[in-house]
């Protein structure tokens, strides 16, 4: 990358980006004042978030540096593929918004670790809230404040340990101070500038590009030069393929990719879908909070509807500004593989170097520190929730009091800033991009859980020890596999994580049916019956709208059908190696 990976900036970025906190500030505490007055309102807003907050805080809470970084960091070297990640949501949103939503509002539940103890036991609970707890921690808060450490590294010449700390300690207060509806109301808020910064370095690299054709020459010039047929870009591109072991003829345009693509191989596709996309969109709890926060079963569709249609034009802002990148220096990617991966994350700082003018510079760091903020202060807030409701008044104090759970709650979220200022700081020492550490993390402990979840609303007979089979089995076979693929030399579809989710997810599947066949029912049927989804018609009509305008079904099919019109752009079909 460049030589000095120091931005400069100007008195107009102090003003923008100090008038961004000034703001900031003002929402978090208004949203979040005497919200600690009672647990509804510190750990679920109140329930009464309307669907714009819901969407807005749900995209920000999604998208963090890690996105921001990583994913233009994977795209620089892999190419458009990455915005499948974004892309293939959509399925799972339907699956949210028609089938999951309606029980999760109709419940009245707190946590989604509550959802699993409804459906098989208290035992279930506990095991996915300890992995919830450790998850938030090791892969999102880690991810989260590394990739933001770096940004204000590239901003303040701080050392990467002290922008970190920074990092955690700002990013945490309104999750603290304010509980569920600071969080939801501030990520709303950072939504617009996220989106209008990034936009703006996409811009005008798309603009250095097309010079005076504009815009639109300039998209023209990102596709020609990511086929990278002649010149560096085909040396950078023999490169890759000879690192990857791709096959001849590497279509950096194309999101279908061979069965050895080491983040979007076909064959994983369909898996990625029931395994991590569940987790992460449907199970996750730091994810689903704002939902469980809505004012009634039409606001958390709608909610959920928005965030899909935001979901279709994220990859303006996470993946183009990769190829961009790979326009402009194709070189990069002419060195050592493995340093050029790492500094592959150094990309959205190279690009914010050569593109962005006085002004703008202060706007995209409002836009990065508004983006950790909002996943920082999400994930404490559900990582304290999960604490507080699932391990502390379950097993440490049943008869604790809401003055008692609050308290916990809060001292609970100091921890989890703590433990994740710790655990990036441990990431400063993985090698490999930041996205890669994510998915390949979320890939391990996202199958098991999946599988139970999904047959548990499908299934009657599965029962709890159908689940302990598929959770520990499940993450027996995770760890066979990548012990097996360590000491021995298996087929190329072997390895990427996507693929082993899908053999993670299986083996969880079979455990989970065969472990019900033998072990014994802890439910009835009638008490679960009303947690079935095939058994509950009248649930999943209910709040739908009752106007075009309103109808959660048009406008869900509206972004559905823009998220397979992208994909098919981008299929291969209209830009051929």
């Amino acid at each position: 990358m460049t030589n000095s990976l120091f931005i400069s900036l100007g008195t107009l970025d102090y003003i923008i980006f100090g008038g961004f906190i000034l703001l900031l500030s003002v929402v978090g505490f208004f949203a979040g004042k005497g919200e600690q007055d009672n647990s509804e309102e510190y750990f679920l807003a109140g329930r009464k978030l309307p669907w714009y907050v819901i969407g807005g805080s749900f995209i920000t809470a999604n998208i963090s540096t890690e996105q921001l970084i990583g994913m233009l960091g994977a795209t620089f070297i892999l190419g458009i593929s990455t915005a499948l990640w974004e892309w293939i949501n959509a399925f799972t949103f339907l699956f949210l918004i028609f089938l999951f939503i309606p029980f999760l509002v109709a419940s009245k539940i707190v946590t989604i670790p509550q959802f699993l103890e409804r459906r098989f036991s208290p035992r279930i609970r506990h095991i996915f809230a300890a992995f919830t707890v450790i998850a938030n921690i090791v892969i999102f808060m880690a991810a989260t404040l590394y990739t933001g450490g770096l940004a204000l590294n590239a901003f303040t010449g701080w050392d990467l340990t002290s922008c970190i700390i920074a990092t955690g300690v700002m990013s945490g207060i309104w999750a603290i101070y304010g509980g569920l509806s600071a969080v939801a109301w501030t990520g709303f808020f950072t939504a617009f500038v996220m989106l209008f910064g990034m936009s703006a370095l996409t811009t005008l690299g798309l603009i250095e590009l097309g010079g005076e054709g504009g815009i639109i020459n300039g998209f023209s010039e990102v596709l020609r030069l990511n086929r990278a047929v002649d010149g560096v870009g085909h040396e950078a591109l023999a490169n890759i393929q000879n690192n990857l072991n791709a096959p001849d003829g590497y279509n950096r345009l194309s999101v279908i990719q061979w069965s050895g693509h080491p983040q979007t191989p076909w064959t994983g596709l369909f898996f990625v879908i029931i395994s991590i996309s569940i987790w992460y969109n449907v199970l996750n709890q730091f994810i689903i909070q704002r939902i469980l926060g809505a004012k009634n079963l039409w606001h958390a569709r709608m909610g959920v509807v928005s965030a899909g249609f935001v979901k279709v034009l994220l990859p303006y802002i996470t993946v183009l500004p990769g190829l961009i990148l790979f326009a402009l220096h194709p070189e990069f990617l002419l060195g050592d593989w493995d340093v050029a991966q790492k500094e592959a994350d150094k990309g959205l700082i190279t690009l914010a170097q050569e593109l962005l003018p006085i002004g703008l510079r202060g706007l995209l760091l409002a836009a990065l520190f508004g983006a950790i903020q909002s996943t920082v202060s999400a994930v404490v807030n559900s990582t304290s929730t999960v604490l507080t409701f699932d391990l502390y008044k379950t097993i440490l104090n049943k008869e604790a009091n809401d003055t008692q759970l609050v308290k916990f709650g809060v001292n609970a979220s100091i921890a989890t800033v703590v433990l994740g200022i710790i655990m990036a700081l441990v990431v400063t020492q993985v090698g490999g991009g930041i996205f890669e550490y994510v998915q390949t993390l979320n890939a391990f402990i996202a199958p098991p859980f999946a599988a139970i979840f999904v047959i548990g609303l499908l299934w009657k007979n599965a029962n709890s020890t159908g689940a302990i089979w598929s959770i520990s089995g499940g993450f027996l076979v995770g760890i066979f596999l990548k012990v097996l693929g360590a000491y021995m030399a298996m087929p190329e579809w072997f390895y990427p994580f996507a693929n082993q989710a899908g053999m993670i997810w299986g083996a969880s599947v079979l455990l989970c049916i065969v472990g019900s066949k033998y072990g014994k029912n802890d439910k009835s049927y009638e008490q679960i019956k009303d947690i079935l989804v095939m058994n509950n018609s009248k649930v999943l009509k209910a709040g739908l709208g009752d106007k075009w305008y309103n109808s959660v079904i048009l406008w869900s099919l509206g972004f559905l059908l823009l998220n397979l019109a992208a994909m098919t752009f981008f299929s291969g079909l209209f830009f051929p190696t």
